[in-house]
Parts: C-alpha cells; sequence; structure tokens
C-alpha cells in the first residue's frame, strides 16, 4: 500500500528536525539534510506500522502541501508557549522545508503462535 504525505523539515543552527501534521508524534531528528530525509522516512514507515499492527486507523485524507504550510504557519497557544518557555529559549529558525515523501507499506502477517513462544524465550532469558 502507497501512502503519501507532507513533511515538514525545520533547519536550526546544529540539525534539521522533521514532522508530520497526518501522523502526530511521528517526528525526527537528523545532523544533515541527507540525514534528516532518510530519518523521518525510516520513522513514518516505523509509525505506519505501528499504527496497523495496533488496529488504529490510518489518515483517510493526507493534507495537501498548501495545507501542510496553513497548518505550519498557525500560530502557537498560550499552553504550547508556556511548554516551550519550561525548556529554555526557543531556537532560531533557519529554513523550512515542506516535501511531499511516498512510503510504501506492507500489511504485517498475523503473529503466529511459535513466533509469540520464541519472542517470551528470549525475553526471559535476557532478564
Amino acid at each position: 500500500m502507497k501512502l503519501k504525505f507532507v513533511a515538514v523539515f525545520i533547519e536550526l543552527p546544529n540539525n534539521w528536525c522533521a514532522y508530520l501534521p497526518d501522523l502526530p508524534g511521528c517526528v525526527s531528528t537528523g545532523k544533515t539534510w541527507a540525514d534528516i530525509q532518510d530519518m523521518i522516512q525510516e520513522a513514518v514507515e516505523f509509525h505506519i506500522e505501528g499504527m496497523i499492527e495496533n488496529g488504529d486507523p490510518l489518515p483517510e485524507k493526507m493534507m495537501s502541501v498548501e495545507d501542510t504550510i496553513l497548518h505550519h504557519s498557525q500560530p502557537l497557544t498560550e499552553a504550547e508557549m508556556a511548554e516551550i518557555a519550561q525548556h529554555g529559549e526557543i531556537p532560531t529558525t533557519l529554513s523550512t522545508t515542506f516535501k511531499p515523501i511516498e512510503v510504501e507499506i506492507s500489511a504485517p502477517a498475523p503473529a503466529r503462535a511459535n513466533n509469540v513462544r520464541s519472542k517470551t524465550v528470549m525475553e526471559q532469558s535476557i532478564l
């Protein structure tokens, strides 16, 4: 199954960060532009696979680039500003890039009893 999203890439003084408004909680950071593109792709795949495995619904309609820009440009609420203030200064953003990304996700195979047992044995050996 192919899914298309728009990622928001933010360049900061020491690294990059990225998030997808369509997937709350799906974020990543990377030292370079190349790093962050790989990292957010991996984060999206992991996030979607987790949603599928947990039976969570996938977003029905993905935001367009224009909608993503509008979403990103909305002012922060007072509660969001208060939370950020607890962590010190807000870093200066050097640039923001909006880029469509595509992920190919295959539905996970149903868990088999022997796979579950092996995992349990492995977990017990770690303890």
